[in-house]
């Protein structure tokens, strides 16, 4: 997509971290950008500073895991900006760690309705939308670095391997169509944002409680620093998406610390061999790429 100046994008997840690095990324570009968010007293401060900055957005509350929802997005892109150019699919949630036959159904249900469903929401709702205007589009899907490794059976990374293959299939339906659409598939790896720690959970459920195990809570807290120390900033990240759209680029990921990771998955396949598990997360990140 070679112009952004004055297009509009839907972007959600946006209150906080690369949601909202993919908005400042957006409209330091010209864009008009409609933030969604379940969050709104992060949501409602951060359009408020954009908009002190002269930047032209639009908050609105949005759970994607009901389409209505995200339908209602569309409408409300459409009748304050114009046709939709760019949509950020990315709101998401980490869901609790540990084995994949523990999972219970509401926290299965709800880290899939956020994570998966809300990305074929946004298709449903904005891919008619951009077929029928025409004009030079592009679809951003939140996957992670998760959906293409192997390891546990996190339901965060089942969800995200299956972003992963949407988005690619998504990629080869509109090129049958000609259509005018560009796919990229957002691969974060580290990222200083807080999907580790969130304090998003599923409707109803009892506040967090510390694992009673020891030996988990401190590797959980441990996980949480290092996103913290090692995290790329989400606004760096944003760039890199922006420069993905310009450049209609699908995968993009945000580290190269974890391609070992990636071929051993794949070394495996390809050997029709049993599955090993991805080195382990290096000490350091390689935070500055040039964007």
């Amino acid at each position: 997509m070679d112009q952004f100046e004055g297009k509009t994008a839907v972007v959600t997840g946006a209150a906080s971290g690369i949601g909202l690095g993919m908005t400042e990324a957006l409209t330091a570009r010209g864009m008009k950008v409609v933030m969604a968010d379940v969050q709104q007293a992060s949501l409602e401060a951060e359009a408020e500073r954009l908009t002190r900055e002269n930047k032209d957005v639009l908050p609105r509350l949005a759970d994607v895991s009901k389409q209505e929802d995200v339908d209602a997005l569309l409408a409300a892109a459409t009748d304050a900006f114009g046709p939709v150019h760019v949509l950020g699919n990315n709101a998401g949630v980490g869901g609790a760690p540990g084995p994949i036959w523990a999972t219970p159904p509401d926290a299965w249900d709800w880290v899939m309705g956020i994570n998966l469903n809300g990305v074929m929401h946004g298709l449903r709702a904005f891919v008619p939308h951009m077929l029928d205007h025409g004009e030079q589009s592009h679809i951003v899907n939140t996957s992670s670095i998760a959906g293409l490794m192997t390891g546990g059976g996190n339901v965060y990374g089942v969800s995200k391997h299956a972003v992963t293959r949407i988005s690619e299939g998504l990629y080869f339906d509109l090129a049958e169509r000609n259509a005018n659409i560009g796919v990229t598939c957002l691969c974060p790896g580290i990222i200083n944002t807080n999907i580790v720690g969130s304090s998003l959970r599923p409707p109803g459920a009892p506040p967090r409680e510390a694992p009673s195990d020891p030996a988990v809570a401190e590797r959980m807290a441990s996980f949480r620093r290092y996103f913290a120390e090692q995290g790329m900033d989400p606004r760096v990240v944003g760039e890199l998406v922006a420069n993905a759209i310009r450049d209609n680029a699908f995968y993009l990921f945000t580290q190269d610390e974890f391609a070992a990771g990636i071929k051993s998955r794949f070394d495996q396949i390809n050997a029709v061999a049993n599955p090993v598990l991805p080195p382990p997360l290096p000490e350091t990140l390689a935070n500055d790429p040039k964007v």
